[in-house]
């Protein structure tokens, strides 16, 4: 198990993350689904055995830190919605499920356990989002040079809604963590020293934003 502390309507709660799940290809249109798969292989990245998929990943792996270390320079991040299951609330955050990209053209899940998965400080319950969950938009940033640029962007409505991801996994319970899936890139996939993601609530006006750099250390 591993214990994170999260900041909710400005109360700090220790959320003990007993179970870690990182969803994939969960975007609600099958057919940019489909055609995201067929772009993977091209790279190298085998095509899953069922759409979505779900990767069990050790609970450990889950940060809130600003300086990850991996022990490769061809790893990179992607923004993410993340559940976190409680004893009597769900909240909300923004996440990045960090991924070695050489290791995934052999194994996702391995290619997953490589690296942190990283969350923010900072959560909403999820009672006060769920009417206007499709508004909610989710970005990222990563330094190139000396410009940081956004590498991906767009609303929620374009990944699989949290009741329907529910479904896929079959269960929730209390210290269970669930990364949604990612969203489209702006470009091509870059590596990067440096991620800023954020999640941003229009309707309540609110963000939650973490950045963190990424250090290589060799083995």
């Amino acid at each position: 198990m591993r214990k994170v502390r999260i900041s909710v309507n400005g109360k700090e709660i220790e959320f003990e993350v007993k179970k870690l799940i990182c969803a994939g290809y969960t975007g609600r249109d099958k057919e940019l689904v489909v055609k995201h798969i067929r772009e993977l292989e091209l790279l190298g990245v085998p095509p899953p055995l069922k759409i979505p998929t779900m990767y069990v990943i050790s609970p450990h792996l889950i940060t809130t830190d600003e300086n990850v270390e991996v022990v490769s320079d061809k790893t990179s991040g992607e923004v993410e919605y993340v559940l976190l299951f409680g004893r009597d609330e769900v909240y909300v955050t923004v996440g990045s499920d960090h991924t070695d990209r050489e290791v995934e053209k052999i194994d996702v899940r391995r290619s997953k356990e490589l690296c942190p998965k990283i969350i923010a400080r900072e959560a909403w319950r999820f009672e006060e989002v769920k009417d206007h969950w499709d508004e909610i938009l989710i970005r990222s940033f990563i330094k190139k040079g000396n410009e940081i640029k956004i590498y991906q962007e767009g609303k929620l409505s374009s990944i699989l809604h949290p009741n329907d991801l529910v479904k896929e996994i079959g269960e929730t319970f209390n210290g269970l963590v669930l990364f949604s899936g990612t969203i489209p890139l702006k470009e091509k996939p870059a590596f990067s020293n440096y991620y800023k993601i954020e999640i941003v609530d229009p309707v309540k006006d609110r963000s939650i934003v973490h950045q963190y750099n990424v250090i290589v250390k060799r083995l």
